[in-house]
């Protein structure tokens, strides 16, 4: 059974979930971005531009709702893991894995 999310851990996730969106927005750039979650295991990201381009992301669960993850740190942990660029780097329909197991 899974355990329930505590409002700061939740609150904690939406505001990792919106700095990750504002990221990828800001790096791709006339795209259409989606995202899901799926608790407690990964939040997923997509970038569409057309059917050919497509870029993936999975974010895990822990990355988004450890305590230490504050919004700042997470910015500065998309940059310095060039994050945008390692998506882009894989096959289409490919997945980047980002974030602690």
């Amino acid at each position: 059974m899974a355990k329930m999310i505590t409002r700061d851990e939740e609150a904690r996730v939406k505001e990792n979930v919106g700095v990750i969106r504002e990221y990828l927005l800001g790096q791709f750039k006339d795209f259409e971005l989606t995202d899901t979650s799926d608790y407690p295991f990964v939040h997923t990201f997509t970038a569409t531009k057309s059917e050919e381009e497509r870029y993936q992301i999975k974010v895990s669960w822990p990355q988004l709702s450890d305590e230490s993850n504050t919004p700042k740190r997470t910015n500065q942990r998309l940059v310095m893991d060039d994050v945008a660029e390692r998506m882009r780097g894989k096959s289409q329909g490919e997945y980047f894995w980002w974030g602690k197991y």
